[in-house]
């Protein structure tokens, strides 16, 4: 899967060759929500509403951006379910998510120097305000392969009767459970292992 960088927002125009690509992209990407991936022309694209030249803008669940201010997690969810250290000083923080359906949710929060490093949400609770790139909790893996495309591997993760989708290069995984989503997770791409 190649990556590519798709800065529409900015409103930069590309140079030479790439005019072609980046109006068909262009097209393309046009509904997709601003901040979120999409899987066009073989790409997995990130259209974004800064003229960065990465994707950190797309990394992001619900209202939590990987690089945004731990403190923020804090004050909304003020007591952690637990907190676990992890190696290189990244401390992982559960929360709960309450609901008033049967279903459940909660977060597990990557975190070093009050700054977000990774972002996992599990559980079976789906809300357009949890979404990744337009992706649910219990959605099917029909819609995770129209907006993120082919995942790079698959792993059998036993303990929990789930398939783990990784798309390497790219810091984003989805476990799937009978076919529907049942974790997303972001994180930083210093922490992706190549």
């Amino acid at each position: 899967m190649r990556a590519i960088g798709l800065l529409l927002a900015a409103g930069l125009a590309p140079s030479g060759a790439q005019a072609e690509d980046a109006e068909r992209l262009r097209k393309a990407m046009a509904e997709a929500p601003v901040n979120t991936f999409r899987y066009v022309d073989s790409h997995l694209v990130c259209k974004q509403d800064t003229p960065a030249q990465n994707y950190l803008a797309c990394l992001r669940i619900g209202q939590l951006r990987i690089g945004d201010s731990f403190s923020s997690v804090s004050e909304r969810y003020p007591r952690p379910l637990n907190v676990v250290a992890l190696e290189g000083g990244i401390s992982a923080s559960a929360f709960p998510i309450v609901t008033t359906t049967d279903t459940h949710a909660y977060w597990v929060i990557g975190h070093r120097d009050d700054k977000i490093v990774s972002i996992q949400l599990t559980g079976n609770y789906s809300h357009p305000d949890l979404a990744f790139a337009t992706i649910r909790l219990n959605d099917t893996e029909e819609k995770v392969l129209a907006t993120l495309g082919p995942r790079a591997t698959i792993t059998v993760v036993k303990e929990i009767g789930a398939l783990l989708w990784d798309y390497r290069p790219f810091p984003i995984s989805i476990e799937l459970v009978h076919g529907r989503v049942y974790s997303i997770k972001v994180a930083a791409p210093d922490l992706t292992p190549q």
